[in-house]
């Protein structure tokens, strides 16, 4: 099971809140670094054996700006959400990032499913899939596209994953599945690992000192 890290961007700094409001998203206030510079984020990252990041750019997607330029100076594998909603926001950042994410919160082509180096966002709040239905996305989806359960509610609380909803997606179909929002201690990352969950993302508690990023690497990551 793969171990992302998470980079919330905003105003040019890496910055953490709770449950998707990003108007009250501030610079990061981190043990394991005394930065909000995302190269420094990266850097530590990187040291702890991250070999991936997951990039949530805010800013692109309130439609107030962009962070591309900081995106593109960090050094990693980047998997990148910037609010994609048409071809014309997909060709402006096509090529420029590993992996892009089409996130259901924004997303409003359908045929974008069909492009290459594309994640599906499955964005929830208070456990409804925005904007769409999930059994039509996973009907148009190529088989091998993965797929990332999104609980934005439950985003920087630390108040546990949506076991139930994960598994009946998990049942539903057979794409590589990651998961995001609410990771509250390794409890969480053995269960996700044991329903057979490809991926985790996790950033709130490995800031806070709940989890060890490194040691979870070590024992979960591939």
């Amino acid at each position: 099971m793969e171990i992302i890290p998470v980079i919330d961007l905003k105003n040019g700094l890496a910055v953490s809140g709770k449950s998707g409001d990003r108007n009250n998203y501030f610079p990061i206030n981190s043990i394991i670094l005394g930065s909000s510079i995302p190269k420094d984020v990266v850097s530590i990252y990187k040291e702890n054996g991250a070999k991936k990041v997951y990039i949530a750019d805010l800013d692109s997607i309130m439609n107030f700006g962009n962070n591309f330029e900081t995106i593109n100076e960090l050094n990693i594998f980047k998997i990148v959400d910037v609010g994609i909603k048409d071809y014309n926001d997909f060709k402006n950042v096509k090529g420029n990032f590993e992996k892009i994410i089409l996130g259901t919160e924004t997303l409003k082509d359908y045929e974008l499913l069909n492009e290459k180096d594309i994640i599906l966002s499955l964005d929830f709040k208070d456990g409804i899939l925005l904007n769409h239905d999930l059994d039509e996305l996973l009907s148009r989806i190529n088989i091998e596209t993965p797929l990332i359960i999104l609980d934005i509610s439950a985003v920087g609380t630390q108040n546990g994953v949506n076991i139930e909803l994960i598994k009946n997606i998990v049942k539903k179909t057979k794409n590589p599945i990651y998961v995001g929002g609410g990771i509250k201690s390794e409890h969480d990352l053995k269960i996700l690992n044991d329903i057979g969950v490809f991926g985790v993302l996790i950033g709130t508690t490995i800031h806070n000192g709940t989890l060890d990023l490194k040691k979870i690497i070590q024992k979960y990551g591939e």
